[in-house]
């Protein structure tokens, strides 16, 4: 897997250790629903997370990593258990601990394992 993807997965697992939200994919410090990639953004759902975390990796480049997301997509695919990454975080039971966890979880099972010889 691209390294881009690990680091995407890893950002977005920072925004949300930041701020976490449902029901929307960002919100302001007021919890007014924002774009996830607006500055005034302080919390994000996980999908929110990885939209923003990819608007940070373009660094104003105007072509989006969209291989570097689907790879990011995969691993996370294999450890949500639902077909809506929105659903699986506006989820009554999930936690922000939840969302943390399962991205770091994709971002360590995607991450190339070195063996010391």
């Amino acid at each position: 897997m691209d390294t881009q993807a690990i680091e995407l997965l890893r950002s977005a697992r920072d925004l949300v250790r930041r701020g976490w939200t449902q029901q929307a994919e960002g919100r302001d410090a007021q919890g007014t629903a924002v774009e996830p990639w607006q500055p005034t953004a302080t919390s994000w759902s996980l999908l929110g997370a990885l939209v923003a975390a990819l608007e940070e990796q373009t660094d104003g480049r105007k072509e989006l990593p969209l291989v570097q997301l689907a790879d990011a997509l995969d691993a996370l695919a294999l450890f949500v258990d639902s077909d809506s990454l929105a659903d699986w975080n506006d989820d009554p039971r999930r936690t922000q601990g939840d969302v943390i966890a399962v991205l770091d979880t994709a971002a360590d099972a995607a991450a190339p394992r070195h063996l010391d010889a």
